[in-house]
């Protein structure tokens, strides 16, 4: 007993707050979306044989966000632990959550985009067919795949001087490949997706509105849900790579606390499109109701 006391004395005065706060988050993140994506998948198969390309975007979705969360428990025991893993999972294990973190967040973002031309030129989609969304899903996670690559050759297991710990960290040669690292981990996880999902809801929005016949105030909040969600959450991690990029330091604290809020955006994803799709489906059997439709509201049910 005096040496288990000890053991955990020793660990806890090794274990900053930063590290408790961000394993804490993370592991929050783990037990709320792992059975919330696996909810979803369960919920979506059920319709992968329907027309509309929205299950098979949510499905691929939902994947990336599980496989993201599924690897938390090795990235909690390693924050609080340090990594004894060896270089070979460490390369592994991240690659896999990056190329899971960019699939995330450019499925997230073709969904704004598909909602966008279903409504404002449904012809014009249709012509996509089911080889055109096939090919689609593949491009999102051939081109995550391949943006991810780089932690398979940056990510190394070294001794941090601050705690004595093994980390799995992105070890840079020098200043300049960090900047550049950042710089597009910045503008495709979060600039270009961000200003996407704006544009494309906001356009979305207006068409509805100057349809008398067709309002959706679900798909509305729905829109807005998204873009604030992942603002607040991705904010913070992107504000880090700006400092990180002008500063000749860096902090762990910042980068294990803005790095355990990106998570959340997987955490909450299949809480708001699948669950939100219920109420999408109840307003669409109202309108399928209704003796005369227009084509935006025919566009507009197949959310």
């Amino acid at each position: 007993m005096e040496y288990l006391n000890a053991s955990n004395s020793s660990l806890f005065a090794r274990t900053s707050v930063d590290e408790l706060v961000s394993s804490t988050v993370l592991g929050l993140c783990c037990a709320l979306g792992v059975p919330g994506n696996i909810a979803v998948l369960v919920m979506l198969t059920q319709h992968l044989k329907e027309d509309s390309f929205t299950p098979k975007l949510m499905l691929s979705l939902a994947i990336s966000d599980l496989l993201s969360l599924i690897f938390l428990p090795v990235w909690i025991y390693a924050l609080l632990n340090g990594w004894v893993f060896g270089q070979g999972l460490c390369k592994l294990f991240s690659y896999v959550v990056y190329w899971s973190l960019y699939s995330s967040v450019f499925s997230v973002t073709l969904l704004s985009v598909q909602r966008y031309l279903q409504v404002l030129y449904p012809q014009q989609w249709a012509k996509l067919g089911r080889k055109g969304q096939k090919g689609l899903i593949f491009g999102i996670w051939t081109s995550s795949g391949a943006l991810a690559s780089y932690a398979l050759y940056y990510r190394n297991v070294k001794k941090k001087k601050e705690d004595g710990f093994l980390r799995c960290y992105q070890d840079y040669k020098n200043k300049q490949e960090q900047i550049v690292v950042l710089f597009i981990e910045t503008l495709v996880l979060y600039v270009v997706p961000l200003f996407s999902m704006l544009y494309f809801y906001y356009r979305l929005h207006q068409r509805i509105n100057q349809s008398a016949s067709f309002r959706s105030p679900r798909l509305t909040k729905l829109a807005v849900r998204i873009v604030v969600v992942f603002f607040v959450f991705g904010t913070p991690c992107m504000i880090n790579n700006l400092v990180l990029m002008a500063m000749p330091w860096e902090s762990n604290t910042s980068n294990n606390v803005t790095g355990a809020l990106f998570f959340i955006n997987c955490c909450v994803n299949p809480f708001l499109y699948a669950f939100s799709a219920r109420a999408l489906q109840s307003k669409r059997k109202q309108h399928s109701d209704q003796p005369q439709q227009n084509e935006t509201q025919s566009a507009v049910k197949h959310f």
